[in-house]
């Protein structure tokens, strides 16, 4: 059996996610992507076993470049910024970053097949935004900006609610004069969460 080449797995990745911001999951097979990669379908066997795991591992690799963004705009480069200005930063950044790639939101966010089947270890690669936010808010509540005696859940009812308004404007389930302002409409929730968590 040949050695599988290294470079054939980006490939298949880029291919596949290209093929994905046009066409639904289920839409697309396994020949698709080896078609779209100029590979046969029994060489793309040697790289995924299924196109669950392909997708999934897509999946992760926008989970992966988001959390990094939202670091990025925590920190801002400097240590000066209070801990509520930190989490907005973070916030913000998860929102526009769905506002800017609706397609891949709305792919990563309910369209990819979940990988309930998955370890322990890989289902919690899923979160690593989450975790991100909960490592902030904990900062918070240690400096006793913030009060949560579950900042794990806090986060967690904060992407479940600000996904749900993000999706209603790129859906158009909104009222309509946000259809083209999902920012307002996602800043008064967002304002909502912080002003609940906030002491000051």
């Amino acid at each position: 059996m040949r050695n599988p080449n290294p470079n054939i797995k980006p490939l298949i990745k880029e291919k596949a996610l290209e093929l994905l911001m046009s066409k639904n999951p289920e839409q697309i097979g396994m020949r698709d992507i080896a078609k779209a990669c100029g590979i046969t379908a029994t060489n793309i066997y040697h790289y995924y076993k299924d196109k669950d795991k392909l997708f999934q591992e897509i999946s992760l690799d926008c989970l992966y470049g988001l959390n990094e963004r939202i670091k990025a705009a925590a920190n801002n480069s400097t240590s000066s910024l209070s801990s509520k200005n930190q989490i907005r930063n973070a916030i913000s950044t998860f929102r526009d970053w769905c506002f800017e790639n609706p397609r891949r939101a709305l792919l990563v966010m309910q369209g990819i097949k979940s990988a309930e089947d998955a370890t322990p270890e890989i289902i919690e690669e899923y979160y690593a935004c989450n975790r991100t936010g909960e490592d902030l808010l904990k900062k918070a509540v240690a400096e006793k900006e913030a009060k949560s005696e579950n900042p794990r859940l806090a986060v967690g009812l904060l992407v479940s609610g600000l996904w749900g308004c993000i999706e209603s404007v790129l859906l158009k389930k909104a009222d309509v004069e946000y259809w083209q302002n999902g920012v307002s409409f996602t800043d008064a929730f967002i304002n909502l969460w912080i002003n609940s968590i906030f002491v000051k």
